[in-house]
């Protein structure tokens, strides 16, 4: 449900709450009404796309009988068999246990069939080989979202190559912001084009990039549209879209779009 002013997009879910990049996060995201879903990407050792974050498993996994991996476990190392024995719920609570990491194409599925939610697909598409880089985008071009896919870019090559590949999708942009690369977004995708920004807070201290004030996003608006990421308070999100003006904010599932008073909601 798009709202007046803003969207609320969920962090690998409600990743606060449930077992983050899995179908009971995405879920709970679309029951508590937020706009858009963030989600990850990694592939198997026999290159399917799954929905994980890190790296390695080992963070977010268990096996079956609740004990950890025991040794550092690389997403490519496992087969997508080996990958759907694993549990992906425990480490969030007894209550998750049996949940299991999906592939892409099931969780597009289960979202498409759910609701509709826009789907945002974060950047590290970027780090994958061509075969992967290649079947990641057949997967979300089958799932056939159109203008509900969001595609999330660090670099400028990137972003001008999927602009063209996907030209009904949003375009995320979280890279160096030149005055050549705002200039190119403003003057061809400004329509479908959402500029990304962190919040000063505890969440994006690790961040060195420049961090959001109401003069940077009134500058960024001339381009396209202004993400802000990641959000917890409702401080926060008032300052986010009342004095910053921010057209999208990213939470973890914090911030329940449905709690928030009217005067937050809306500008």
């Amino acid at each position: 449900m798009n709202r007046e002013g803003f969207r609320f997009q969920a962090h690998r879910g409600d990743s606060a709450f449930y077992p983050e990049n899995t179908l009971v996060s995405y879920n709970a995201a679309i029951e508590e009404g937020y706009d858009v879903i963030e989600l990850d990407n990694k592939f198997t050792s026999d290159n399917v796309c799954i929905c994980l974050h890190d790296g390695t498993y080992n963070r977010t996994c268990r096996y079956d009988d609740g004990t950890p991996l025991a040794d550092k476990t690389p997403a490519d190392a496992l087969t997508l068999e080996e990958v759907k024995k694993l549990d992906a719920g425990l480490f969030k609570g007894e209550q998750f246990r049996g949940t299991r990491i999906p592939t892409l194409e099931e969780a597009l599925d289960f979202i498409k069939r759910g609701s509709d939610l826009a789907v945002k697909f974060d950047n590290v598409f970027q780090s994958f080989n061509q075969t992967r880089f290649e079947e990641f985008c057949r997967v979300v071009r089958e799932s056939r979202l159109g203008k509900r896919a969001g595609l999330t870019c660090k670099t400028f090559p990137y972003l001008l190559m999927l602009s063209e590949a996907f030209p009904e999708a949003e375009m995320h942009y979280d890279g160096s912001l030149t005055p050549d690369v705002l200039k190119w977004i403003g003057d061809n995708i400004k329509d479908r084009a959402t500029i990304w920004i962190p919040f000063d807070n505890k969440a994006t201290s690790w961040c060195r990039e420049r961090k959001a004030d109401r003069e940077f996003c009134r500058e960024l608006h001339s381009f396209g549209k202004v993400g802000l990421w990641l959000l917890a308070e409702p401080e926060e999100l008032r300052i986010s879209v009342e004095e910053f003006g921010a057209d999208i904010i990213e939470t973890n599932g914090t911030l329940k779009p449905d709690a928030l008073s009217d005067q937050w909601r809306y500008r």
